[in-house]
């Protein structure tokens, strides 16, 4: 047999992981929160980090993005980061000041 029933999990386990790290994270506020949605989507639907005036950072999101996946921010008052649900290392954020429609406000995007 070319594989084996252990191999083949692994090669999945690691393709969901690398599948993670392909979608783009804004990080803004909207609506007096601090917001996180998927870069490229709809910013107007936005999931709540906390409220503004609070830190963002090692405040894991209750409910999954559009893409299935709960993120946390880090690094707050130094060069940001996003993790993903398990701890795991996503992606560095960087400057992405925008304005979208329904109030939005992007800071940074992490990819």
């Amino acid at each position: 047999m070319l594989f084996s029933r252990e191999f083949i999990p692994t090669v999945l386990a690691m393709a969901m992981s690398v599948m993670r790290a392909e979608a783009a994270i804004a990080v803004g506020t909207a609506s007096g929160f601090n917001v996180m949605w998927i870069d490229g989507g709809d910013p107007c639907h936005w999931h709540r980090i906390n409220d503004i005036g609070q830190n963002p950072c090692n405040v894991p999101l209750t409910s999954p993005l559009d893409n299935g996946y709960k993120y946390t921010l880090q690094g707050c008052g130094g060069p940001l980061w996003l993790d993903n649900e398990d701890g795991s290392f996503n992606s560095n954020c960087h400057d992405a000041s925008a304005d979208f429609d329904c109030g939005v406000h992007r800071n940074w995007v992490c990819s």
